[in-house]
């Protein structure tokens, strides 16, 4: 169990080192103050007061903002990581409103957006899914993604034929039943039936 903190001095050090490490909201410091100190009402409100003069949710939220838009984090993302933190909702959305315009800009998300397809593509996944997945995870760049899958993988034959050789592995493909089994497979795997059909059809 962790140690309480019975003092204003260990508690403000304390405060100070939470603060500096986790970017609180003042409510979120004052659970964690009252967390550490057993419930010390008296002695939490005298730490917090002090507290209070240095620490500005303002400048806190805006720069947890920053920083996340830098990592290419979503709209999303950022409000459950704020409302987590237990930050107030006007500062919230005065804040994201104020970061509007990098929230839509396709050249500050490309890059991660293009890693993570690339993962997806080796992981043999298929462009509807990888469609799917990234437009609902980025949706102001729909046609931005749909443009750059179709550039870096024209077409999901290897995918579709790598995909069918894992399954072989399992189903007997000799089988009419067990044939249906790996096409049906593929196909929630969101590969084209065509393709799928036509694959099967050169191992015959």
């Amino acid at each position: 169990m962790s140690r309480i903190l019975t003092t204003k001095e260990s508690l403000l050090n304390y405060a100070a080192w939470y603060a500096m490490r986790y970017l609180p909201s003042l409510r979120k410091l004052h659970e964690a103050l009252m967390k550490k100190s057993l419930g010390n009402e008296a002695l939490v409100v005298s730490v917090m007061k002090e507290m209070s003069e240095y620490i500005s949710e303002e400048r806190t939220v805006d720069g947890l903002v920053r920083m996340y838009t830098e990592q290419s984090k979503t709209r999303p993302y950022i409000e459950r990581k704020l409302r987590l933190k237990k930050f107030g909702e006007d500062i919230i959305t005065v804040t994201l409103e104020s970061y509007r315009d990098s929230f839509i800009s396709w050249y500050a998300y490309e890059q991660v957006i293009t890693r993570k397809m690339n993962d997806y593509l080796k992981k043999n996944k298929s462009k509807k899914y990888i469609i799917g997945t990234l437009t609902q995870g980025y949706p102001n760049f729909k046609n931005e993604i749909y443009i750059l899958l179709n550039d870096v993988a024209p077409d999901e034959t290897e995918a579709v034929q790598e995909e069918f050789a894992k399954l072989s592995q399992k189903y007997d493909v000799t089988h009419q039943k067990e044939r249906q089994k790996v096409i049906q497979k593929l196909y929630l795997k969101g590969f084209p039936y065509d393709l799928i059909r036509k694959t099967m059809n050169n191992v015959d």
